[in-house]
């Protein structure tokens, strides 16, 4: 039986409100998710300092932890309680409080609101654990040593490449490299001859993935090519190992970390960076604040502490490529598949011709089904991607012809038969199938739409001997649910993986010699100048995963508009192309990357006092110099969970300027007359 951790406690003086003539030195505390920054005293015979980990008591709350911002001896004119040091005296280095307070600063956000994203919710548990190990032998294991692995021999492409990244390992300041490489060009192997040449220095290794789902594959090949457990950090794992991971941290004794995007928010002091896949929006952190996104804080860390950061990827954001091309990264490119087969040839299916001419309803053409049917017989695996949940995107009344929409957010309900029942996609409430129309009351319906569900029928009732496993967000809400899907595929349970986006990220699948895109242009009306570049992305990576082992690999894109500039530039695999038009476009309309960009949303249950509220916004940010204000407009959503959201874009030369002109706006948004019942949220490089 594991021995029990006895658990510390904070002294019950921290109750006591005390005159500050009782003190002769204070400091300034960030408390997680507080609304400020609060003042206590410190005793005479205490060893607090920056970044120290203290207990403090808020009001009459119970004792927490906090983190000391800063030590002074001004004494302010009230009564003040005391902190008391957590029994482990542990401080936080300069560097990582400097971060902190980087983030964000940077992202419109404060520090108490960092540190709450930065801190486990086990941070306690783990520093008292840690303060009963301080003078003792580590229960850590040894890293076992592993058999080593085979390796074929680098292509030239590869070495080529680390040629050039290698020397940068020895170079101070900061570096920072972009890795541009076709689907199956090897781009994990030089992530790991880099990081083994890294660790074989005495540096530290951080490596992002941008999802859970990718770590088992990942952390597999470096444990292999390493000779060793490589230890993995992100939020679905069980409560032992993300304790023994984050203790190896405070301990100062881990070198190699492979993680997703809180990894980067860990005390990790790392000396070389590498962002797989980096163009993936999963590396952007949505909700709560601070809004960051891994790559810019990588480049922050590496500009201030001096590091190496590289970005890899097929298909590399617009902001990564502009930088490239710019010289402020270096270019690195690999342009053939490591095993020398060639990029699989993609079809397009014309599917509002196809329509007229097949069985209404079906959502797959004669030339995927049949596709289907001979990748199968010669004992391959295939892919299918929709990017749509539930079986019919809306249900509609029979009599008036009206959608169905969430009573409590402007969006259309989507028939989920796994759930038997109209399913709201944003607050989650589930309403019974025969649900009366809103508008005329008539209880008959059509369901219009097909969706992955549906999808997955219809594939069963064609082949119906095939193994088919579905990878969506209603088939991996347990933890550990999607890494069971991907190995039982990665080990030929199934022939047939049928899923959302998720399948498109970056998996490695030998056997898949067939990748169908059903509804290739979905998507394309959203109001975001991302769009384009997040179609493109999402073809060109699910065409990736096909024929990576084999020749003869076949792609089949189904679409509505076979002429869109994007389908086309995906279906040659020209990415080049696809930028530079790109870039065009947003050069012309003043988008990122040639301008820095944030997004205010404002929300409230009363949307008379919501539009008030934005307009005296507007009138007020309209006058700040250095920035151009879009809006305010109603959200793409304008209501989820009965609460109205309007939206505002600010565009600008500099973060800066932007900051700048919405400090008020985060610290006193009253003086811009904002009502405290509106919610105000600031995100910065909003993706």
């Amino acid at each position: 039986m594991a021995k029990k951790i006895p658990m510390t406690s904070a002294s019950s003086d921290i109750s006591s409100l005390l005159p500050c003539g009782s003190f002769l030195r204070f400091c300034e505390i960030y408390l997680p998710q507080a609304p400020q920054i609060f003042t206590y005293g410190v005793a005479f015979e205490s060893s607090i300092q920056r970044g120290s980990v203290v207990w403090v008591q808020l009001g009459t709350r119970k004792a927490m932890l906090g983190l000391v911002a800063k030590v002074h001896t001004n004494a302010p004119t009230f009564a003040v309680k005391e902190a008391v040091a957590h029994a482990s005296n542990y401080v936080f280095d300069e560097r990582y409080m400097e971060i902190l307070e980087w983030t964000a600063r940077y992202y419109l956000s404060i520090p108490n609101r960092a540190l709450f994203v930065f801190w486990p919710n086990e941070i306690a548990k783990y520093l008292d654990i840690f303060f009963s190990r301080q003078g003792k032998y580590s229960s850590l294991e040894v890293p076992k040593r592993l058999e080593d692995s085979v390796q074929p021999p680098l292509t030239s492409e590869q070495s080529l490449a680390l040629d050039k990244l290698t020397p940068l390992l020895d170079t101070e300041g900061f570096r920072g490299a972009l890795l541009h490489g076709v689907t199956g060009s090897g781009k994990t192997r030089v992530y790991l001859e880099l990081a083994q040449r890294a660790i074989a220095q005495g540096k530290r290794v951080l490596v992002l993935v941008p999802e859970i789902g990718l770590t088992p594959q990942t952390a597999a090949r470096f444990s292999s090519f390493l000779g060793f457990d490589v230890p993995i950090l992100h939020s679905a794992l069980s409560a032992p190992r993300k304790r023994d991971i984050w203790l190896s941290l405070l301990e100062n004794k881990a070198q190699i970390i492979l993680g997703t995007r809180s990894a980067i928010l860990t005390p990790f002091p790392f000396d070389l960076v590498i962002l797989d896949e980096e163009h993936d929006s999963s590396y952007k952190q949505q909700d709560p604040s601070p809004r960051y996104h891994c790559r810019e804080l990588a480049f922050h860390i590496a500009h201030k502490y001096g590091a190496l950061v590289v970005l890899g990827s097929a298909t590399p954001s617009m902001e990564s490529f502009e930088n490239a091309r710019a010289g402020h990264l270096l270019y690195l490119t690999l342009t053939k598949r490591a095993t020398e087969m060639k990029l699989p040839k993609i079809h397009v299916v014309d599917m509002h011709r196809k329509a007229p001419l097949q069985q209404s309803g079906l959502l797959l053409s004669p030339e995927l089904r049949e596709a289907l049917s001979t990748c199968l017989q010669q004992g391959n695996q295939a892919i299918v991607l929709l990017n749509r949940r539930g079986f019919s995107k809306a249900r509609v009344c029979a009599d008036c012809g009206a959608t169905l929409h969430c009573k409590d957010c402007h969006i259309p309900l989507v028939y989920h038969k796994q759930h038997n029942g109209l399913l709201c996609h944003y607050c989650g409430r589930l309403y019974p199938l025969n649900t009366p129309c809103a508008d005329c009351g008539c209880p008959d319906y059509e369901l219009v739409g097909g969706a992955i569900e549906k999808l997955e029928e219809e594939i069963l009732e064609w082949i119906p001997n095939a193994t088919l496993v579905r990878m969506d967000r209603d088939t991996t809400q347990n933890i550990g649910a999607a890494e069971k899907i991907l190995t039982a595929f990665r080990d030929r349970e199934y022939s047939i993986l049928l899923g959302t986006q998720m399948v498109a990220k970056g998996h490695d699948f030998p056997h898949v010699q067939l990748v169908g895109v059903v509804g290739a242009d979905s998507g394309t009306g959203s109001p975001d100048f991302r769009t384009g570049e997040r179609l493109f992305q999402l073809l060109s990576q699910t065409a990736g995963r096909a024929g990576r082992a084999q020749e003869g690999a076949q792609v089949i894109f189904q679409t509505q508009n076979p002429e869109d500039p994007i389908v086309c530039f995906a279906l040659t695999h020209n990415y080049s192309g696809f930028a530079q038009l790109e870039l065009s476009e947003r050069s012309e309309a003043l988008y990122p990357p040639f301008c820095k960009l944030a997004a205010i949303e404002m929300g409230c249950r009363d949307e008379k006092i919501l539009k008030n509220a934005a307009e005296s916004v507007a009138s007020k940010l309209s006058k700040a110099e250095n920035i151009q204000l879009l809006g305010p407009v109603d959200a793409y959503i304008p209501m989820v969970q009965k609460i109205f959201w309007v939206h505002f874009l600010v565009k600008a030369k500099s973060a800066s300027a932007i900051r700048e002109a919405l400090s008020d706006l985060l610290y006193k948004p009253e003086s811009l007359g904002v009502p405290r019942n509106v919610e105000v949220r600031l995100d910065m490089d909003p993706q």
